[in-house]
């Protein structure tokens, strides 16, 4: 499992440094401690974190289930819940906030471990290195952030020309920059606005909006003087969207 930089909010000290030494002792990096939905927000901001475990119980008037909702408006960050109490109606209250698992206390270190992979995995962060941040399932994003090193950078989607797939890569050409994501071309696609961005080959996605020239005769086209392959398959689709008159 990838080393990655956990956000633990909890307001009982026995607990949170509990976390901290188990985090570290599974390899992982605490990226700051909140005990409080105020402290929670700047970490969560400054810090960027891969994950959060996050006390539904928490004081000041904020409770970790509103908190991680308004994390989610934001970020689709991972959000474990931790709660001493194992009741129905609390889980009923948790359930709403979508969190990716559950956590008794007291838990062991064993459990935890587990939870993290069963998160990591089933949230593809040691395989895919994109985070969306407008994620929704009736509107394409308009923007996203992809890992890089230790930072997250943002990319808006109009400044992206087209996507092309090398080996097991998707790479994102925008205006000034390339990023590698360990993605497929078609969860890619799903995301994105399908009147803007177009497949032209089994291994490319462009913005019609960028196209300077399409070369019928070569079945090739022009975006930023770079030629992409226009596959015949392809081609009607393409031509339509791009309003050839």
């Amino acid at each position: 499992m990838d080393r990655i930089k956990i956000l633990i909010v909890e307001d009982e000290i026995n607990y949170s440094d509990t976390l901290e030494m188990y985090i570290e002792e599974l390899g992982h990096e605490v990226s700051g401690v909140a005990d409080n939905a105020t402290k929670a927000k700047e970490l969560f901001s400054l810090k960027n974190p891969d994950l959060v475990l996050m006390d539904i119980n928490l004081k000041g008037g904020v409770s970790g289930i509103e908190l991680a909702k308004s994390f989610k408006e934001t970020c689709q960050t991972p959000i474990i819940f931790i709660t001493s109490f194992d009741d129905d109606e609390t889980f009923g209250f948790a359930k709403k906030a979508l969190p990716h698992d559950y956590l008794i206390k007291p838990f062991t270190k064993s459990r935890l471990s587990r939870s993290l992979e069963l998160t990591l995995s089933n949230n593809k962060l040691t395989t895919s290195n994109s985070f969306p941040i407008e994620s929704t399932f009736s509107e394409p994003i308009k923007s996203f952030f992809v890992k890089e090193r230790n930072n997250l950078v943002k990319i808006e989607v109009d400044e992206i020309a087209w996507i092309e797939v090398e080996d097991k890569y998707c790479i994102v050409n925008t205006n000034t920059k390339k990023f590698t994501l360990r993605e497929s071309l078609k969860e890619l696609s799903a995301k994105l606005d399908s009147s803007i961005f177009v497949q032209t080959h089994r291994s490319v996605i462009l913005n019609i909006t960028k196209v300077q020239k399409v070369d019928m005769a070569l079945f090739v086209v022009y975006i930023m003087d770079k030629e992409l392959p226009l596959g015949r398959t392809f081609k009607d689709n393409f031509l339509k969207q791009i309003n050839l008159l």
